[in-house]
Protein backbone atom coordinates (compact mmCIF):
# COMPACT_ATOMS: atom_id res chain seq x y z
CA UNK A 1 0.00 0.00 0.00
CA UNK A 2 1.29 3.47 -0.88
CA UNK A 3 2.15 5.90 2.00
CA UNK A 4 1.07 9.61 1.60
CA UNK A 5 3.62 11.65 2.34
CA UNK A 6 1.92 15.18 2.58
CA UNK A 7 2.65 15.06 5.83
CA UNK A 8 6.14 13.20 6.95
CA UNK A 9 5.87 9.71 7.98
CA UNK A 10 8.77 9.70 10.12
CA UNK A 11 9.19 11.06 13.31
CA UNK A 12 9.76 14.63 13.85
CA UNK A 13 11.02 16.46 16.78
CA UNK A 14 9.20 19.30 18.45
CA UNK A 15 9.55 22.60 16.84
CA UNK A 16 11.09 24.10 19.89
CA UNK A 17 13.72 21.31 19.91
CA UNK A 18 14.54 22.05 15.83
CA UNK A 19 14.21 25.77 16.51
CA UNK A 20 17.30 25.52 19.30
CA UNK A 21 19.20 22.86 17.40
CA UNK A 22 19.22 25.42 13.91
CA UNK A 23 19.71 28.80 16.22
CA UNK A 24 22.85 27.35 17.76
CA UNK A 25 24.03 25.56 14.43
CA UNK A 26 23.55 29.44 12.75
CA UNK A 27 25.53 30.78 15.85
CA UNK A 28 28.40 28.35 14.89
CA UNK A 29 28.26 29.48 11.53
CA UNK A 30 28.61 33.13 12.17
CA UNK A 31 31.39 32.67 14.07
CA UNK A 32 33.32 30.22 11.34
CA UNK A 33 31.53 30.22 7.84
CA UNK A 34 33.69 27.06 7.16
CA UNK A 35 32.09 24.68 9.47
CA UNK A 36 30.19 22.55 7.43
CA UNK A 37 29.44 19.77 10.46
CA UNK A 38 27.34 23.17 11.44
CA UNK A 39 25.75 23.96 7.81
CA UNK A 40 24.46 19.93 8.03
CA UNK A 41 23.08 20.07 11.86
CA UNK A 42 21.05 23.19 10.32
CA UNK A 43 19.71 21.67 7.34
CA UNK A 44 18.80 18.34 9.30
CA UNK A 45 16.83 20.88 11.72
CA UNK A 46 14.91 22.98 9.39
CA UNK A 47 14.36 20.95 6.26
CA UNK A 48 11.95 18.07 7.76
CA UNK A 49 8.93 19.52 5.67
CA UNK A 50 10.63 19.70 2.39
CA UNK A 51 12.46 16.39 2.61
CA UNK A 52 9.10 15.03 3.24
CA UNK A 53 7.80 16.65 -0.33
CA UNK A 54 11.02 15.77 -1.79
CA UNK A 55 10.44 12.04 -0.94
CA UNK A 56 7.09 12.08 -2.42
CA UNK A 57 8.15 14.09 -5.60
CA UNK A 58 11.06 11.38 -5.77
CA UNK A 59 9.11 8.64 -5.72
CA UNK A 60 6.69 9.41 -8.57
CA UNK A 61 9.59 9.61 -10.95
CA UNK A 62 10.67 6.51 -12.83
CA UNK A 63 13.81 7.49 -12.03
CA UNK A 64 13.49 7.96 -8.59
CA UNK A 65 11.82 4.41 -8.01
CA UNK A 66 14.88 3.25 -9.38
CA UNK A 67 17.42 5.37 -7.45
CA UNK A 68 15.33 4.42 -4.05
CA UNK A 69 15.63 0.37 -5.14
CA UNK A 70 19.38 0.59 -5.91
CA UNK A 71 20.07 2.86 -3.44
CA UNK A 72 23.91 3.82 -4.77
CA UNK A 73 26.58 5.38 -2.41
CA UNK A 74 29.00 7.91 -3.54
CA UNK A 75 32.35 6.60 -1.78
CA UNK A 76 35.53 5.44 -1.57
CA UNK A 77 34.52 1.66 -0.06
CA UNK A 78 31.99 2.17 -3.41
CA UNK A 79 33.87 3.71 -5.89
CA UNK A 80 37.24 3.34 -7.26
CA UNK A 81 38.49 7.41 -7.06
CA UNK A 82 42.19 5.71 -8.72
CA UNK A 83 40.22 4.89 -11.83
CA UNK A 84 38.48 8.26 -12.24
CA UNK A 85 41.23 10.62 -11.69
CA UNK A 86 43.06 8.22 -14.43
CA UNK A 87 39.86 9.42 -17.00
CA UNK A 88 40.32 11.92 -19.80
CA UNK A 89 40.91 15.77 -18.05
CA UNK A 90 36.97 17.33 -18.57
CA UNK A 91 35.14 14.04 -17.73
CA UNK A 92 33.43 13.85 -14.79
CA UNK A 93 35.25 11.63 -12.61
CA UNK A 94 38.60 13.41 -13.47
CA UNK A 95 37.17 16.50 -12.82
CA UNK A 96 35.56 15.43 -9.73
CA UNK A 97 38.28 14.04 -8.20
CA UNK A 98 40.34 17.35 -9.14
CA UNK A 99 37.76 19.19 -7.18
CA UNK A 100 38.00 17.01 -4.22
CA UNK A 101 42.14 16.77 -4.34
CA UNK A 102 42.43 20.97 -4.96
CA UNK A 103 40.16 21.72 -2.12
CA UNK A 104 41.49 19.07 0.36
CA UNK A 105 37.43 16.92 0.48
CA UNK A 106 36.93 13.56 1.14
CA UNK A 107 33.86 11.81 0.65
CA UNK A 108 34.35 9.26 3.25
CA UNK A 109 32.76 11.86 5.76
CA UNK A 110 29.51 10.93 4.96
CA UNK A 111 29.06 7.39 5.05
CA UNK A 112 26.83 6.53 7.82
CA UNK A 113 23.12 7.15 6.75
CA UNK A 114 21.49 9.95 9.55
CA UNK A 115 19.43 8.60 12.15
CA UNK A 116 15.84 10.28 11.08
CA UNK A 117 13.28 7.21 11.77
CA UNK A 118 12.61 6.54 7.48
CA UNK A 119 15.14 4.57 6.07
CA UNK A 120 14.08 6.72 2.93
CA UNK A 121 14.36 10.04 4.45
CA UNK A 122 17.75 8.86 5.83
CA UNK A 123 18.69 8.14 1.56
CA UNK A 124 18.03 11.61 0.74
CA UNK A 125 19.87 13.32 3.03
CA UNK A 126 22.85 11.13 2.67
CA UNK A 127 22.31 11.25 -1.62
CA UNK A 128 22.41 14.97 -1.07
CA UNK A 129 25.63 15.55 1.01
CA UNK A 130 27.52 12.97 -1.03
CA UNK A 131 26.25 14.42 -4.47
CA UNK A 132 26.99 17.55 -3.11
CA UNK A 133 30.24 18.40 -4.75
CA UNK A 134 29.08 17.06 -7.97
CA UNK A 135 26.79 19.83 -8.00
CA UNK A 136 29.57 22.03 -7.06
CA UNK A 137 31.13 20.62 -10.01
CA UNK A 138 28.36 20.72 -12.41
CA UNK A 139 27.45 24.45 -11.77
CA UNK A 140 31.04 25.45 -11.55
CA UNK A 141 30.83 27.48 -7.61
CA UNK A 142 33.58 26.93 -6.21
CA UNK A 143 33.68 25.96 -2.54
CA UNK A 144 34.45 29.07 -1.22
CA UNK A 145 31.99 31.39 1.27
CA UNK A 146 30.59 32.73 -2.27
CA UNK A 147 30.64 29.85 -4.05
CA UNK A 148 28.86 27.85 -1.47
CA UNK A 149 26.04 30.78 -1.03
CA UNK A 150 25.46 30.95 -4.65
CA UNK A 151 25.19 26.91 -4.76
CA UNK A 152 22.29 27.56 -1.81
CA UNK A 153 20.48 29.18 -4.09
CA UNK A 154 20.50 27.27 -7.05
CA UNK A 155 19.60 24.25 -4.38
CA UNK A 156 16.58 26.01 -3.13
CA UNK A 157 15.55 26.52 -6.47
CA UNK A 158 16.18 22.44 -7.39
CA UNK A 159 14.48 21.50 -4.29
CA UNK A 160 12.70 23.63 -2.26
CA UNK A 161 14.42 22.93 1.24
CA UNK A 162 14.43 26.27 3.22
CA UNK A 163 18.08 25.98 5.13
CA UNK A 164 19.18 26.72 1.21
CA UNK A 165 17.13 29.53 1.08
CA UNK A 166 18.31 30.92 4.35
CA UNK A 167 21.87 30.27 4.11
CA UNK A 168 21.83 32.11 1.10
CA UNK A 169 19.67 34.93 2.01
CA UNK A 170 21.73 35.46 5.18
CA UNK A 171 25.27 34.17 4.05
CA UNK A 172 24.62 36.84 1.82
CA UNK A 173 23.85 40.17 4.38
CA UNK A 174 26.31 38.60 6.67
CA UNK A 175 29.45 37.70 4.13
CA UNK A 176 29.15 38.94 0.91
CA UNK A 177 26.30 41.93 0.26
CA UNK A 178 28.49 44.17 -0.17
CA UNK A 179 30.49 42.51 -3.08
CA UNK A 180 29.90 44.18 -6.26
CA UNK A 181 27.13 41.68 -8.30
CA UNK A 182 25.97 39.61 -5.51
CA UNK A 183 22.35 40.06 -6.19
CA UNK A 184 22.54 39.48 -9.55
CA UNK A 185 24.74 36.63 -9.38
CA UNK A 186 21.98 35.18 -6.50
CA UNK A 187 19.24 35.91 -9.34
CA UNK A 188 21.21 34.13 -11.92
CA UNK A 189 22.06 31.20 -9.60
CA UNK A 190 18.45 30.92 -8.81
CA UNK A 191 17.14 30.87 -11.99
CA UNK A 192 19.90 28.00 -13.20
CA UNK A 193 18.45 26.09 -10.67
CA UNK A 194 15.18 26.49 -11.97
CA UNK A 195 16.41 25.66 -15.03
CA UNK A 196 17.95 23.14 -14.96
CA UNK A 197 17.30 18.88 -14.95
CA UNK A 198 15.79 17.62 -11.13
CA UNK A 199 19.19 16.67 -10.07
CA UNK A 200 18.49 14.86 -7.18
CA UNK A 201 17.09 11.60 -9.00
CA UNK A 202 20.24 11.91 -11.61
CA UNK A 203 22.42 9.11 -11.65
CA UNK A 204 25.90 11.03 -11.33
CA UNK A 205 27.67 7.54 -10.50
CA UNK A 206 26.65 6.34 -14.37
CA UNK A 207 28.30 8.99 -16.04
CA UNK A 208 31.99 9.39 -15.37
CA UNK A 209 33.24 8.69 -18.81
CA UNK A 210 31.03 11.65 -20.01
CA UNK A 211 32.40 15.36 -20.50
CA UNK A 212 31.46 17.80 -17.55
CA UNK A 213 30.56 20.32 -20.61
CA UNK A 214 28.61 17.73 -22.28
CA UNK A 215 26.93 17.15 -19.24
CA UNK A 216 25.71 20.76 -18.18
CA UNK A 217 24.12 20.64 -22.07
CA UNK A 218 21.83 17.52 -21.26
CA UNK A 219 21.01 18.82 -17.40
CA UNK A 220 20.30 22.45 -18.99
CA UNK A 221 22.80 23.61 -17.01
CA UNK A 222 24.98 25.83 -19.04
CA UNK A 223 27.46 28.14 -17.03
CA UNK A 224 26.48 31.57 -16.89
CA UNK A 225 27.90 33.86 -19.38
Amino acid sequence: MNVSLTAPAFPIPPFTERLRVALRALASLARDPGRLDQVLVFAQAVNIGALARNITRIEALPEGKALFAARPRIDRTRVDFDALERLPDGTLGREYVRFLNDNGITPDVFEELPDVGDARAAYVILRMRQTHDLWHVLTGYTPDVRGEILLQAFTFAQIGVPSAFLIAAFGSLRWTWGWRGQVAALRTAYARGRRASFLATFRWEDHWHVPVDDLRATLDCPLPA
